[in-house]
């Protein structure tokens, strides 16, 4: 008897835990939620800086060089992302979208768009190989983009979208 309630409780507690793994479909729908909440929250205070573009950067992140005003490179660990800031656009630009979507070659798993009080932004999601995806986060004229692991586009694209609306664009906003 005992045996058998071993391999019930086994059975059960690894059917239990099959159940707590969510679907690449679901980590999407995450990311894209998070994306928006970010996007919607009031930006976060720039502690970084390279070539005189400021933004926010959560601790463990590095900014590498070379970098230059418009494409920073940043890593954390063995993963890069790429932040792209255009002065010239303004909080409503939808310029980053517009050429997301000028390669329809390109399928994205999923993209939504988000307006707000006169600013623009949008988050991408699009599946590169069996366990990675590219992830893009916009708001006016910042972007960030990365290839992530599908465990991660979650706290990816939140953080992303922090960053992108943590750039004091002037012309926006």
């Amino acid at each position: 008897m005992p045996r058998k309630g071993l391999l019930v409780l086994f059975t059960a507690a690894a059917i239990g835990l099959a159940g707590c793994t969510a679907t690449p479909e679901e980590k999407i729908a995450g990311a894209l939620e998070n994306a928006h909440k970010a996007f919607s929250a009031e930006p976060r205070e720039a502690n970084e800086s390279s070539d005189g573009t400021a933004f926010y950067l959560p601790g463990g992140y590095t900014v590498e060089e070379p970098s230059d005003e418009r494409s920073i490179n940043i890593t954390k660990g063995s993963d890069s992302y790429m932040l792209t800031a255009n002065p010239n656009e303004a909080g409503d630009s939808t310029l980053f979208y517009d050429l997301l979507k000028s390669e329809p070659q390109q399928e994205w798993a999923a993209d939504e768009t988000f307006e707000e009080n006169g600013r623009f932004g949008f988050a991408a999601v699009r599946k590169i190989a069996d366990d990675r995806f590219e992830v893009v986060a916009s708001a006016g004229g910042a972007k960030l983009t990365a290839v992530s692991e599908a465990g991660k586009i979650e706290e990816n694209m939140e953080w992303m979208m922090q960053t992108a609306r943590s750039i004091d664009n002037e012309k926006g906003d």
